[in-house]
C-alpha cells in the first residue's frame, strides 16, 4: 500500500510456531478474562488495568473500549473536575503509547476523541502540535487527517479568528502536498479550506489565489500524470465557479493544458480520458462551444485509449456511442 513494497513471508520454525500458540493461549485467556469482568459489572482500578494490557495486545476491541470508558467514568476520581482532569491525561498518555503502536486504529481514535471531550481543561494546541508529529511519520493517514479536522474545530471555537485558523491549516496542506502529490489526504482537507479562506479574498485576491490552485494542479500533474488527486481536486475547483462563463474558461483552459502535457506524456491514459471528460463536459456547459475538430479530437483519443486501455475498452465504447448520438 501506498508504494510499499510487500515483504515476503516464510514459513515459521517450529519452536516459532510453538511461541505463538502459547501467546494466543495468553492472550485468549485474557481476553475471556476481561469479558467476565464487564458481565459482572466490575468497575475497578484493577480492571481498568486489565483493559489496558488486553488494548496492548489489540486495538480493534471496540467492546473493550466501551468497558474501558465505563470504567472510567465509576472511578472516585471521576466525580470532581480536579480528579477527571488528572485520569483523563493519564488515558491520554495510554493512547498516546497505542497510538506509535498502530496509528489506523478507529476505535483508538475515537476514544481518543472521547477523552478530550470529556477533559474540563483539553489543551487544543497541544492536540495540534501532536497530530502534525504524528502526521510526519505517516502522512497519508486519514486517521490522522480526521482527526485534525476535529481539533482544527475545537481550535476554532476558541479562536477570535476563526478563518486564520483556516488559512494556517490551508498553509499546511500546501506542505503536505509539496512534500508529496500523491497525498490524497491533504487535497480532500484542502478543498474542505479553501471556501473558508476565500471568504476575506477581494475579486483581485481570489483570482490570484485560483491561479496559484491551477499552478499547484499542473505541477502535480506534470510530476505525475496518472495519479487522480490533482484532477479530482481541478473537478472539484470547477464546482465552485460562481458562473457558467468561469466554469467554461476553467474547462477551456485545462483542454489547453492537457494538449501541452500530451506534447510530452503522450501516452500516458489519464490525461487521454481527462481531455475527451473535459470536452464533453464543455459542451453540456455551453452547447455548441466545441468545434468540429474537437470533436473529431475527441473520438480519435477514444480511439487511442481503447488500445491502451483495453481492459476498460467496453467503457470507451459506449462513451463513443454516446458522442455519436450527441454530435453526429
Amino acid at each position: 500500500m501506498h508504494g510499499r513494497r510487500r515483504e515476503l513471508v516464510r514459513e515459521p520454525t517450529v519452536d516459532e510456531k510453538a511461541q505463538s500458540k502459547q501467546r494466543v493461549d495468553k492472550y485468549c485467556a485474557l481476553n475471556t478474562h476481561v469479558m467476565e469482568l464487564r458481565s459482572s459489572n466490575v468497575y475497578s482500578e484493577d480492571a481498568l488495568s486489565t483493559t489496558r494490557r488486553l488494548l496492548e495486545l489489540n486495538t480493534e476491541l471496540h467492546t473493550i473500549w466501551n468497558y474501558r470508558r465505563q470504567i472510567l467514568v465509576h472511578l472516585d476520581g471521576w466525580k470532581s473536575e480536579d480528579g477527571r482532569q488528572v485520569i483523563l491525561e493519564q488515558e491520554l498518555a495510554f493512547l498516546l503509547e497505542i497510538i506509535m503502536k498502530n496509528i489506523k486504529s478507529y476505535w483508538m481514535w475515537n476514544h481518543r476523541v472521547w477523552a478530550l471531550s470529556q477533559l474540563p481543561s483539553p489543551s487544543w494546541d497541544r492536540e495540534l502540535k501532536l497530530v502534525a508529529k504524528l502526521l510526519a511519520v505517516d502522512a497519508r493517514n486519514f486517521h490522522g487527517w480526521d482527526y485534525r479536522r476535529f481539533v482544527v474545530s475545537k481550535v476554532k471555537e476558541a479562536a477570535d479568528d476563526p478563518v486564520a485558523v483556516d488559512v494556517s491549516e490551508f498553509a499546511f496542506t500546501l506542505e503536505q502536498i509539496n512534500k508529496d502529490f500523491a497525498n490524497h489526504s491533504a487535497w480532500h482537507n484542502r478543498s474542505k479550506l479553501l471556501p473558508s479562506v476565500l471568504q476575506r479574498c477581494t475579486d483581485d485576491e481570489r483570482k490570484k489565489m485560483m491561479d496559484d490552485e491551477i499552478e499547484l494542479i499542473i505541477n502535480a500533474i506534470y510530476t505525475d500524470p496518472e495519479d487522480q488527486n490533482a484532477w479530482l481536486y481541478h473537478e472539484w475547483l470547477l464546482d465552485i465557479q460562481p458562473s457558467r462563463k468561469e466554469k467554461c474558461a476553467l474547462l477551456r483552459d485545462k483542454v489547453s493544458k492537457i494538449r501541452e502535457l500530451l506534447e510530452i506524456e503522450d501516452d500516458s491514459k489519464r490525461p487521454l480520458i481527462e481531455l475527451v471528460e473535459t470536452l464533453v463536459a464543455l459542451d453540456g456547459l455551453e452547447p455548441g462551444s466545441v468545434t468540429d475538430a474537437e470533436k473529431t479530437e475527441c473520438f480519435d483519443t477514444l480511439t487511442r485509449l481503447k488500445v491502451l486501455d483495453s481492459y476498460h475498452i467496453n467503457k470507451y465504447i459506449d462513451t463513443e456511442s454516446m458522442l455519436c448520438k450527441r454530435w453526429q
